[in-house]
């Protein structure tokens, strides 16, 4: 889909120019229609393997332009997948350098980090996966070079060489377009600060269109919350960490699943395949771009009832 026709503030008008796009990449490539959550279509989806030792698993070579990656874990721990394409003139390696300042305890140096991070590379997602919860990610990608990273290897020891899969992707055959799942995930700037806003998202079996309408690095995790949980319950228990008092009760019940960093003026399709019904949470971790403080202390969580 065409990111350019998705710049609109309104959730309407997301829809509205999602779906135009569809219809005419469709008309003009004579594109063969297949859903981002019913990946069963060989040739079209990138396997991706992050194994509990740090090995990314993934093809060397893949057409590029509309791009499904299944991302599955054997770490019973969870593992996070982040994928990368730096900008001309940039190396990965400059990239992971700076990321290695983004996830500093130092809030002035995670705020420099992440700053360097965004102006060097597009950050085209990924995803946060469990054994038993796979994740299936669908965008638009041009052919060349991406960069799969694993971050949970990267957070673990980010001055040391990480794993990180280099894809090539020739160019676009024009396999597929996904279909326009009806739950919205924008991701957006308001006078509070970073937030979600939502419309449909109400199906744990259902995909979710996610766009970063912001100017910052997005990601969405999906993390299971003790049900009823509120808003406000979140973020006084963000709170009383950032003061360093003793936080009430954890309202997190389990490992996130969900979609890694996506650059502004991004989306992809994302489904987690297997997500239990429930009451979860939408999480935000990068750090803010001119305090350092992860995004979720500044109120980027939303919580969603998932039938």
């Amino acid at each position: 889909m065409s990111t350019a026709l998705l710049r609109r503030g309104a959730i309407s008008g997301v829809r509205s120019a999602a779906v135009a796009a569809l219809a005419f990449a469709t008309a003009l490539g004579g594109a063969v229609a297949a859903h981002a959550d019913a990946p069963g279509h060989k040739g079209f989806v990138v396997n991706v393997k992050l194994s509990a030792s740090g090995v990314v698993e993934a093809p060397d070579e893949h057409p590029g332009g509309t791009v499904t990656f299944r991302v599955a874990t054997d770490d019973p721990n969870g593992r996070q997948l982040q994928i990368f394409r730096p900008h001309a003139g940039v190396t990965i390696d400059q990239v992971l350098k700076d990321l290695g300042n983004a996830v500093s305890q130092d809030p002035p140096t995670a705020a420099a980090g992440i700053t360097a991070v965004t102006n060097e590379a597009e950050a085209l997602g990924g995803a946060l996966t469990t054994p038993s919860i796979p994740m299936i990610v669908t965008e638009d990608i041009k052919p060349g070079p991406i960069y799969l990273l694993d971050f949970t290897a990267f957070l673990a020891h980010p001055t040391t060489p990480p794993p990180v899969k280099e894809i090539d992707l020739c160019e676009d055959a024009g396999f597929h377009i996904p279909h326009f799942p009806h739950e919205i995930v924008i991701q957006k700037d308001t006078p509070d600060g970073p937030r979600f806003q939502t419309e449909n998202v109400d199906s744990a079996g259902g995909a979710f269109f996610v766009h970063n309408a912001a100017t910052e690095l997005h990601e969405m995790q999906i993390q299971p919350v003790v049900p009823g949980t509120t808003d406000d319950q979140i973020q006084a228990y963000f709170n009383a960490i950032a003061s360093g008092q003793t936080p009430p009760p954890s309202p997190f019940t389990g490992l996130p699943v969900g979609l890694g960093a996506i650059s502004p003026n991004h989306d992809a399709v994302v489904h987690a395949d297997k997500l239990p019904p429930g009451d979860y949470a939408l999480l935000c971790f990068i750090p803010d771009d001119k305090t350092g403080v992860p995004h979720a202390f500044l109120g980027m969580h939303k919580v969603v009832h998932l039938a």
